[in-house]
């Protein structure tokens, strides 16, 4: 993986799908349900869906993205509770945005809970923010949703940090 050693970035593959459903039960409340999975790496042309993965092969994060003409949306993310804390969710994150990025997307759109504190942090390191609020989005407790956006200019300019960072030579 761009950035790091001990964990690798791949595309999501079918076999990946009963680790990646048994995180998002370990990280969400309203997890997505397993066949939302077989449908995001089987039959839905605009998912972009990643994994996480260790130096034993085994599935420690997932970031599921939808690349529609220029706009990516951070659809599922998250990373194994045992995980945590690692940089495993940057890696992904920086992964899956630089992907997007190539492929066209110049602005990113996610909604986050507004108590995950930890996914906030990160969105906003990155150059997301908080455009709207949705009041009592979250189903199972009423939670407000937080609506992000990362805007074309401070896409690009985490693109150009990450092409640094990763010692990319930049197009002219």
């Amino acid at each position: 993986m761009i950035g790091r050693t001990d964990i690798s970035i791949r595309r999501m593959v079918l076999t990946d799908i009963p680790a990646v459903f048994t995180i998002d039960q370990a990280s969400a409340a309203l997890y997505w349900p397993q066949s939302s999975y077989y449908f995001e790496v089987e039959r839905n042309e605009a998912s972009r869906p990643w994994v996480a993965v260790d130096s034993q092969r085994r599935v420690c994060g997932f970031l599921v993205l939808w690349l529609i003409m220029d706009e990516l949306h951070v659809a599922n993310f998250a990373v194994h509770p045992d995980y945590r804390r690692r940089g495993i969710g940057d890696a992904l994150m920086q992964n899956g945005l630089y992907e997007g990025w190539k492929e066209g997307a110049r602005i990113s759109y996610l909604e986050v809970r507004a108590g995950n504190s930890a996914a906030i942090s990160l969105y906003e390191k990155i150059g997301y923010r908080v455009v709207n609020i949705r009041r009592h989005y979250y189903q199972d407790n009423q939670e407000d949703a937080l609506m992000m956006n990362l805007e074309k200019q401070d896409y690009q300019t985490y693109i150009l940090t990450l092409e640094k960072l990763w010692m990319i030579p930049t197009k002219k």
